[in-house]
């Protein structure tokens, strides 16, 4: 007969368990990494801004070939340095935090997935928005770069957050059910 502990020590109660009980360091590493990750959203529009608003400058550049690449290119390189450096950092931790809970359905669900795919979605507002304001519609290579990281980062994040949430942890939902179930059925032919 089973014991009232293995009742409950279903696949699906270990992952809601373990997710409350995880050290706070993690659920803050975690934060911090969306935070950074953000931070890089954000910084990156400022690369594609002004260079190209200084009509002196532009007067001067656009009369060769040369010229006009310049302005078309990075207008701050170090600001850019920093963004990919935060986005790179951001995501490192992210994929380091994913290795370590790959197990854990709920906590990537609440703790990475669907951050990450609101920062993005943030990150690709911020993008649009800059393009239509500061440039006037006009996508130069970074605007273009920065929106195509943008879109890629919330397609990874709704795929991911679609496989662990309606798929894989739907299995587990259903395995918990089956089992519980199952036992509950044990129990009530035993004492019968």
């Amino acid at each position: 007969m089973a014991s009232r502990n293995d009742f409950h020590q279903t696949r699906y109660v270990r992952m809601v368990v373990d997710s409350d009980q995880l050290p706070w360091e993690y659920n803050i590493l975690a934060s911090l990494a969306h935070w950074i990750l953000l931070a890089g959203y954000l910084v990156i529009p400022g690369t594609f801004t002004s260079l190209q608003k200084s009509d002196t400058l532009k007067q001067g550049l656009i009369k060769d070939k040369t010229g006009e690449a310049i302005l078309n290119t990075i207008q701050n390189p170090p600001l850019l340095a920093t963004a990919c450096v935060f986005f790179l950092v951001g995501c490192a931790i992210m994929l380091w935090l994913y290795w370590l809970f790959q197990h854990n359905y709920i906590w990537l669900v609440n703790r990475l997935f669907i951050p990450t795919l609101l920062n993005a979605l943030a990150g690709l507002l911020t993008t649009t928005i800059n393009i239509y304001t500061a440039k006037d519609g006009d996508w130069s290579i970074m605007a273009l770069l920065t929106f195509i990281a943008s879109i890629l980062s919330v397609a990874s994040s709704v795929i991911l957050t679609y496989i662990y949430k309606f798929r894989k942890l739907k299995m587990v939902i259903e395995e918990h059910f089956r089992e519980i179930n199952s036992q509950s059925n044990r129990a009530n032919t035993a004492y019968q």
